[in-house]
């Protein structure tokens, strides 16, 4: 199941990004992205159903346990949602 989720590093000099989830399960999620900026053991917000402004916005503390290369300049990661 796919789904658009919010990714935002705990850095806050690291951009914020939409991205959509190809595999999401009980306590994780796998996207891809250009952004070359996560590793494993960077610290994360998720935030599924985001809407700026909202105060029904509610994230979850994840890490990235995962980067793989993929094509077309593009990295699959995997992070393990708290």
């Amino acid at each position: 199941m796919s789904q658009v989720v919010r990714i935002r590093p705990f850095d806050p000099s690291l951009p914020a990004e939409y991205c959509t989830t190809f595999d999401v399960s009980q306590d994780g999620l796998y996207f891809a992205t250009s952004a070359d900026h996560y590793a494993p053991g960077v610290n994360v917000y998720v935030s599924s159903d985001y809407h700026p402004g909202s105060p029904l916005n509610h994230a979850l503390t994840g890490l990235v346990v995962r980067v793989e290369k993929l094509e077309d300049d593009k990295f699959g990661v995997a992070i393990q949602v708290f």
